[in-house]
């Protein structure tokens, strides 16, 4: 059988109808990881007791895990829980009747956390200490160290990671398909069930993949040197 084009294009005509759907559920995930990773690498780099310890169990259990795993397991413990309580509750809608794009949501923003917390602590401990010891000895409080020291460093050095860990969520988003979430890859693969042409159907998603790839990587660098640019300029 040889390699349709016509269909394709087709194939990603359809399939880039649910772009916005990939980068939704890839963007919520990355800015809650970002805020929660940034929480638990402020844990750590300050080692608060009890909390630190915990994030870092939390941070070593889920590490190991398929991404695939944490969707099916979310939704099968969500499921099971809500339709209990509205069966207690005598509710006629069920846990199957919601959009399940939260669910995947929720299992890649586990990802993001996991990974975002391990690109902060690398940031911070790219700083050098003597500069936690110049601000305690100006009288900075640890906000003021986090805000003014901290953070200013450690973004410009965690664009590139940042924008690897999105592209990381964009195609981990595929296996959203697997809770009926129709995304990119879902939209493409029901358009070949209809004429078993999946060869040319997945060639469609990789190129639509490729495309969102080169341009956050080019969005990140003109990014990241903007950023280089206002930190050279600052510290003249």
């Amino acid at each position: 059988m040889s390699f349709d084009f016509s269909t394709m294009i087709n194939s990603l005509k359809i399939a880039s109808h649910y772009i916005g759907t990939t980068l939704f559920m890839a963007g919520s995930s990355l800015v809650i990881g970002i805020f929660f990773g940034l929480l638990i690498a402020l844990a750590r780099q300050y080692k608060i007791k009890v909390i630190a310890p915990f994030f870092q169990v939390f941070i070593t259990l889920l590490k190991g895990i398929p991404i695939v795993l944490i969707i099916l397991a979310s939704y099968l413990i969500a499921s099971k829980k809500f339709d209990d309580l509205a069966e207690a509750m005598h509710w006629s809608v069920r846990f199957k009747d919601f959009n399940m794009i939260w669910i995947a949501i929720f299992a890649l923003s586990i990802l993001s956390i996991i990974n975002s917390s391990e690109i902060f602590r690398g940031a911070f401990s790219s700083i050098k200490k003597g500069q936690f010891d110049a601000a305690k000895s100006l009288g900075m409080t640890s906000f003021q160290t986090i805000r003014r020291v901290l953070l200013p460093q450690a973004f410009p050095v965690s664009v590139p990671m940042f924008s690897n860990l999105l592209i990381t969520l964009i195609k981990a988003s595929a296996l959203a398909s697997m809770v009926s979430v129709v995304d990119v890859f879902a939209a493409a693969k029901i358009s070949a069930q209809q004429n078993y042409r999946f060869l040319e159907a997945y060639v469609a998603v990789a190129i639509i993949y490729w495309v969102i790839s080169i341009i956050i990587e080019k969005c990140a660098q003109l990014f990241e040197q903007r950023m280089n640019r206002k930190l050279r300029r600052a510290s003249l």
